[in-house]
């Protein structure tokens, strides 16, 4: 037995070197750079007032959100005037083992995929200053990522020695470059690093789901064979070949088990990296993924909220990108924008959003402080819209005079022993308007000279001037309150789901003086508390009793029955208006708002893709509705 143990112990040996850290600094222990540390600013360039944080530093550390004691370094290359970064972040001494495969290690991201910093790493052996400065890198990024990632160079030409590492952002007029995590390591042989894995979170039944590993070599070898289990109550352990991921480098790995139930279930399924090249894995390599079936596959509807605010010139950006989606994709749909730094701020909505660039966006609240254009959100919108889902989702608001409740309902479809989701509304209106200069839209695509043609929500905005005048603006789907707040209502649904339950809530609103309730609407929606994203969610209009129907404004709705669109026709008196297409169950599946109409009205209203059944068209304006029905075959 003695012998038999020892001849294991020394098949273990001679597969894997146990890994050592030389030197490790993450930034975190202070607000400046740690001792041994120094920075070069060559460059001496002025930081643009939006990074002028910096002060005189080529490098500073700083939190990598408000409040947090998560830090990294910082470098800028945005400059005014601008110009090209010099930069210098040193290493302390460090020595490196004469034995062993050694490398400096760190993560790096540029954090705006529009102006990716790039940078270079050196590695000297004498003390690096402004006058002996090294001119070899031993690696070149011309642009870094945009989430943090690893990057690694080899210390093999510097064994027995003791070394400085230089991080270098070379880059011309992008925005900013971070770092963090740097380690000089002498590496095992054989080792992975389960990155990540991905797993569809709810599937239909009986079909199967890839759960693909994003795996690292953080060994010296290169990993020619993986063995992964994942287990359920039942382990599914599989020896993976044919791989050829080199040292430093990741690719994604696909269990050859696909993960599938034909009952509706709800499963934990813990994954680990058992063994590297046939030796096993010297680190601890493991994950977890929630899985959970449904009974019936439901609309996704997606959610969209945009950062924005009458201060910022880009933003205009944004309008024009949620008329598009509205107009094109009118049943599934729903965005809101979320203002910032203007009178239609909601400080609540916009501490919650956390965006850290304007126009910026938050896509069901799972893609979060992502870009804007038209493109980019019907991108977004075809990427979620087909996500399985555990429960859709209904709403109707009603009441008296300003008081509203919103009756909000949760169908589900799969079962949860302890489940963590709240219900929630945000309310949201058109066509809001005001007088006093905070409500002027900065419009940086009114200058020529930008060759930026933008022309939508309601504006020529090249044509226009910058500012927009208050009295020419009206902002559309804003974010007026929060029902329940940010995360929803807490204890709003149950812990232990049942097949087929249904979760109802009511919320309770009173629409303020300043707002017209016939403008305004509700998004219920189903928030995963755990993740904080946005299952699903519904649009409904208002529908306040005494709201009075007036049949002279001549309302006409033709075709009817209809497809593809429909045109509604009335007659205007210099007012403003709201055109709307609502189901029987009162969600609202098109919208379109006329600002100071007058005279005869023809509105055409797409109707493409509505399911064939009866409809509701009503024209609002100053208090009074008319409604007439619809037909769509």
């Amino acid at each position: 037995m003695k012998k038999l143990l020892f001849t294991v112990s020394a098949l273990l040996l001679a597969g894997n070197s146990f890994s050592q850290t030389i030197m490790s600094e993450n930034f975190d222990a202070a607000t400046t750079l740690p001792s041994g540390w120094t920075q070069l600013n060559i460059d001496a360039l002025t930081p643009a007032t939006n990074v002028n944080f910096m002060g005189t530093n080529g490098w500073i550390v700083r939190p990598k959100a408000t409040g947090s004691t998560d830090n990294q370094a910082v470098s800028t290359s945005w400059y005014t005037p601008a110009g090209t970064s010099n930069d210098w972040l040193i290493s302390p001494s460090i020595p490196v083992p004469a034995v062993g495969t050694n490398v400096v290690q760190f993560d790096a991201m540029a954090p705006d995929a529009n102006y990716s910093d790039g940078f270079k790493v050196y590695i000297s052996t004498s003390p690096i200053t402004a006058s002996s400065l090294p001119t070899t890198p031993v690696l070149t990024v011309p642009a870094a990522a945009n989430t943090y990632t690893s990057y690694s160079a080899s210390l093999a030409s510097f064994a027995g020695q003791n070394v400085y590492v230089a991080i270098q952002n070379f880059s011309n007029d992008m925005y900013l470059l971070f770092v963090d995590n740097f380690k000089v390591r002498t590496l095992t042989n054989n080792d992975a690093i389960l990155t990540s894995a991905t797993l569809a979170r709810y599937s239909a039944l009986s079909t199967n789901n890839n759960l693909v590993l994003d795996v690292k070599n953080d060994g010296a070898n290169a990993i020619t064979a993986l063995t992964v289990n994942w287990n359920d109550g039942t382990d599914h352990s599989q020896t993976i070949t044919g791989l050829n991921i080199a040292p430093g480098a990741s690719a994604n790995v696909t269990h050859p088990t696909a993960v599938s139930y034909a009952t509706v279930v709800e499963k934990n399924i813990n994954i680990t990296i058992t063994a590297v090249n046939g030796a096993v894995d010297a680190t601890d390599v493991t994950a977890s993924k929630k899985f959970n079936t449904v009974s019936q596959i439901v609309d996704k509807n997606v959610v969209i909220e945009e950062g924005t605010g009458t201060w910022c010139g880009w933003c205009p950006r944004g309008a024009v990108a949620m008329e598009y989606m509205y107009n094109t994709y009118p049943t599934r749909f729903i965005g809101v924008a979320v203002h910032n730094g203007d009178p239609m701020t909601v400080t609540e909505y916009d501490n919650g959003a956390n965006l850290s660039g304007f126009p910026g966006c938050n896509v069901d609240r799972a893609l979060k402080d992502e870009s804007v254009s038209s493109t980019l959100f019907e991108g977004y919108y075809n990427a979620r819209k087909d996500l399985v889902v555990p429960a859709s989702i209904s709403a109707t608001a009603s009441g008296t005079g300003a008081n509203v409740s919103v009756a909000v309902s949760a169908t589900f479809k799969t079962v949860f022993a302890n489940s963590n989701y709240r219900l929630g509304v945000v309310m949201i209106e058109d066509n809001v308007e005001g007088t006093d200069a905070g409500y002027n839209q900065t419009n940086y695509y009114s200058s020529t000279s930008q060759n930026l043609a933008l022309n939508g929500a309601g504006h020529d905005w090249q044509a226009s001037p910058n500012p927009v005048p208050a009295a020419q603006m009206s902002y559309d789907h804003v974010g007026r309150a929060l029902l329940g707040g940010y995360d929803g209502q807490a204890s709003s649904v149950p812990t232990a789901i049942t097949n087929n339950q249904v979760v109802n809530y009511t919320f309770n609103y009173t629409v303020p003086a300043t707002s017209r309730k016939w403008y305004m609407s509700a998004i219920a929606v189903l928030i995963d508390n755990t993740t904080g994203e946005i299952i699903n969610a519904t649009k409904v209009p208002l529908s306040l009793a005494g709201v009075e129907e007036v049949a002279t404004i001549g309302m006409e709705v033709y075709p009817n029955p209809a497809s593809g669109s429909v045109n509604v026709k009335f007659d205007a008196t210099g007012a403003d208006y709201a055109v709307a297409i609502t189901d029987l169950a009162g969600r609202q599946v098109a919208a379109k708002t006329l600002t100071n109409a007058n005279g005869a009205q023809s509105v055409e209203m797409p109707i493409e893709g509505l399911a064939t059944g009866n409809y509701l068209v009503t024209v609002s304006s100053n208090g009074a509705s008319f409604t007439q029905n619809l037909m769509v075959k």
